[in-house]
């Protein structure tokens, strides 16, 4: 709907048009939909029997990128063959166990990934941790009634503060810094995290990661947790955030290979063994699947 807005209103008839009608339109909108703000919209989506609508900001197309990478292109959804019969089967044995796998969201965003997540996998407890109130507050309204645990929060390797800034200025590129600058805010760890589920109710399951560079910082501060706990971790590989922190792709596979990880690459096509990864200006999300037995070199 924003592209046609924008193509409207690219000439100066459009313009002229367009704000003609705006009031009525505005009005409409309020009447239709009372508790969404004009400049927000909502997207309805389905995935296995479940359907959402998402709210979102119409000028944000990062907001819809979310919403198309969790729902259109299925960007976490699991292999198939061997390593997806793994992960499908411990995901079933917690479950049978009476337990409630647990699966921590860092980087929630606006909620399309929990959403997804809730769909793919429904006996599961969810923690979304996102550090920008204005993502949470979408956040909060989009999962709603779901199974989750929602923290106004950035996530890191030990619990503390930290300055939250955001240097493009768009919904998906926040970051953290000690520097003094931005809105200061809360910081976690997945071990606080993962201490305030009690193992008599919940087992860790899975671990999604996307924020903006700081994964490597994340991954040592989490050692302790990934060994004894060996996750499936859903990772974002940006080379040129990851720069901004003085790390790269390499690292961060290097580092969880140490765990015994396998990894495949997504993509709008499917899943497929990580063979390459990405160039100076690319990014793209790799799943990362613990094999039993191997133990991290010191």
């Amino acid at each position: 709907m924003q592209r046609v807005l924008e193509l409207v209103t690219s000439n100066p008839f459009g313009r002229a048009a367009y704000k003609a009608v705006s009031p009525l339109v505005h009005l409409f909108r309020r009447i239709s939909n009372p508790d969404i703000p004009n400049d927000h919209t909502t997207t309805r989506v389905a995935y296995r029997g479940r359907t959402f609508n998402l709210e979102h900001r119409r000028w944000s197309p990062s907001d819809e990128l979310a919403i198309e990478q969790c729902f259109t292109q299925a960007q976490y959804d699991m292999p198939s063959g061997a390593h997806g019969v793994l992960i499908e089967n411990l995901y079933r044995e917690i479950v049978a166990s009476g337990l409630q796998p647990l699966i921590i969201d860092c980087g929630a965003n606006i909620g399309a990934s929990i959403t997804w997540l809730s769909a793919r996998y429904p006996e599961a407890h969810i923690i979304g941790v996102e550090p920008s109130a204005e993502n949470f507050y979408l956040l909060e309204r989009n999962c709603a009634g779901l199974n989750v645990d929602l923290r106004l929060a950035g996530i890191s390797s030990a619990d503390g503060r930290a300055y939250l800034y955001n240097p493009s200025g768009t919904p998906m590129d926040f970051r953290t810094t000690s520097e003094q600058r931005g809105v200061e805010i809360d910081l976690v760890s997945v071990g606080s995290l993962l201490a305030s589920k009690p193992a008599s109710a919940y087992a860790p399951f899975l671990l999604k990661v996307d924020i903006e560079g700081a994964e490597s910082r994340f991954l040592n501060g989490a050692r302790e947790s990934i060994a004894r706990f060996r996750p499936t971790i859903m990772i974002e590989l940006n080379t040129f955030a990851l720069g901004q922190y003085g790390s790269r792709p390499e690292d961060v596979i290097a580092f969880l290979k140490d765990f015994g990880y396998q990894f495949f690459r997504t993509s709008w096509k499917g899943l497929s063994p990580l063979k390459d990864l990405p160039g100076p200006d690319a990014y793209f999300n790799v799943i990362a699947i613990g094999t039993v037995g191997a133990r991290p070199r010191n």
